[in-house]
């Protein structure tokens, strides 16, 4: 907490001395030291010395000629948040988080941490026999002994909302039961909005969580018939699975080109989700198995689904970069 002493030297600095300091703070210090006072949260339409400096120097560099725009309305802490991803984020991050009309600076700078700087982390459990690995701060997930139901899957989900460019994952596999042919699932879904962790049961292709939708999304025409709402690997047979809203929702189960049936009881599987192409391409242990599924479009977020059985045998998936 800044106390009133800070504030009060604060005010006798610049704005570049603000921004430079605040540079240092995590985006939620930010939105604090927002709220504390009009100078560092309220907008204006000027940029600061420092950014105006940054802006030549970059035009400069490119071999060009610096052009005077109209500047957009940003508070203090917008243009720290601003410049601070300028200097940390490379071409391909930049492109994976355009900009929604207004959208704050600090926000986006916090989305760009959670996408491609801090460990990636189940920030869901939905599924009433679904429970965090000890120790493992909420990279780790299994299942417990519960009476076998096909439908009684549970669902672990990484709340990173991935709207455009490039994106990976790796989910570690640990399963005694996948010889028996119970696969973990594990692919993409549609981010939600509404809170989900009080369904006893859930696996985004078998249920239909469209109400739990953050938005309705704006759909291309060339796919506006026809919207992937969830695509899931089976570790096991190696098929897609996906829910599908063409006028209403419905499940698909289909083979594709590089699936493999799976006899292993741990092993790695990757994902790459790519904008630009439209396309989900997933790897075994390292080694590419192919494009699962193409046209892919609007946001979309990881989940991993995990099924309970009478067996005490349970079943766990690890989330990393």
């Amino acid at each position: 907490m800044i106390n009133k002493q800070i504030i009060t030297a604060m005010e006798t600095f610049t704005d570049d001395t603000v921004v430079a300091l605040a540079s240092f703070l995590s985006p939620h210090d930010m939105l604090n030291l927002a709220l504390t006072c009009k100078r560092f949260g309220s907008k204006h339409g000027t940029t600061t010395s420092r950014s105006r400096r940054l802006a030549s120097r970059e035009a400069r560099k490119r071999g060009g000629r610096e052009v005077r725009q109209r500047t957009e309305a940003i508070s203090l802490m917008g243009v720290a948040a601003r410049t601070i991803l300028h200097n940390k984020w490379t071409e391909n991050e930049k492109k994976a988080l355009p900009r929604r009309g207004d959208e704050s600076w600090i926000g986006i700078y916090q989305e760009f941490l959670k996408l491609f700087r801090l460990p990636l982390q189940f920030d869901k459990l939905v599924g009433d026999k679904l429970y965090y690995a000890e120790g493992s701060n909420n990279k780790s997930v299994y299942t417990r002994q519960a009476p076998f139901l096909s439908n009684m899957a549970g669902s672990a989900i990484c709340q990173n909302i991935m709207r455009n460019g490039k994106h990976s994952i790796s989910f570690h596999i640990n399963n005694p039961r996948e010889p028996e042919g119970i696969g973990i699932f594990c692919g993409i879904m549609r981010p939600t909005m509404r809170d989900i962790t009080s369904l006893e049961r859930c696996n985004p292709t078998w249920n239909n969580l469209s109400m739990f939708s953050l938005k309705r999304y704006e759909i291309d025409e060339r796919v506006q018939q026809e919207r992937v709402d969830s695509c899931l690997f089976n570790t096991h047979r190696g098929n897609c699975v996906m829910r599908v809203w063409n006028e209403e929702s419905h499940q698909e189960c289909f083979n594709w080109e590089g699936q493999e049936q799976s006899e292993e009881t741990s092993f790695k599987i990757g994902m790459v989700l790519d904008f630009d192409t439209g396309t989900l391409d997933v790897y075994k242990n390292e080694r590419r198995l192919g494009t699962m599924i193409s046209q892919l479009t609007g946001e979309y977020c990881w989940v991993a689904s995990l099924i309970p059985t009478t067996e005490d045998l349970p079943a766990s998936v690890s989330i990393g970069r």
